[in-house]
């Protein structure tokens, strides 16, 4: 079963109120840190639910979310006709495999994601091409953990990442550090006890 499908069999019981203050903080630091306004064209890799970008829409002019699951942007279509929201448009796509035929983006961003992906420093890479110059990416994702954050690590390539890994994929990429720093911490019981899982975000400027 490939990692969409995977994605569709839980779209309708992922959200829960620790995944949406997360994507509230998340959106709350990207708004501290970047000068993001209404001119903003935005990209979400990995939109899921959408719940990062119904936070952030109010504040850009268009959001472009992509994502390989069907059942997750289903469920992000009903949060956008439930809320009325007429700036973001929804597609089912790889990127990284299918590429995208719209470039210069203000801003783009991707939640939880690059532990799925493989060589994370190429995707990085990848995406800063559809940056304009001077545009932000924004990277949110787990912290290195040890391997027990999943239930089921099938798709996980990664169990997190450090600060090392993160300076690596700069450096391939080619793009400039702007901010980083851990913005939350997700809690789970693990063997009776509960477990902090840090979370940081990496903020980066196309040169």
């Amino acid at each position: 079963m490939d990692i969409g499908k995977r994605f569709d069999s839980v779209a309708n019981r992922y959200d829960t109120p620790d995944k949406e203050e997360r994507s509230k903080r998340f959106v709350q630091v990207l708004l501290e840190k970047i000068p993001v306004n209404k001119n903003f064209k935005v990209m979400d890799v990995g939109a899921g639910t959408g719940t990062v970008d119904i936070f952030l829409s109010p504040y850009v002019r268009e959001i472009v979310a992509l994502d390989l699951s069907e059942g997750m942007l289903d469920v992000f279509r009903q949060k956008i006709e439930k809320n009325g929201i007429q700036n973001i448009r929804i597609y089912r796509r790889d990127i990284f495999s299918e590429g995208f035929d719209e470039k210069d983006f203000d801003l783009i961003i991707t939640s939880m994601t690059f532990h799925h992906l493989k060589e994370p420093e190429k995707a990085l890479s990848q995406l800063k091409e559809y940056l304009k110059k001077g545009g932000y990416i924004a990277v949110i994702d787990l912290y290195k953990e040890d391997g027990t954050f999943h239930s089921d690590n099938t798709d996980v390539m990664h169990f997190g990442f450090d600060e090392k890994d993160v300076e690596n994929w700069l450096k391939y990429a080619d793009i400039k550090k702007y901010h980083y720093s851990i913005v939350y911490s997700i809690q789970k019981e693990r063997n009776g006890t509960k477990k902090e899982y840090p979370v940081f975000l990496i903020i980066a400027i196309k040169k």
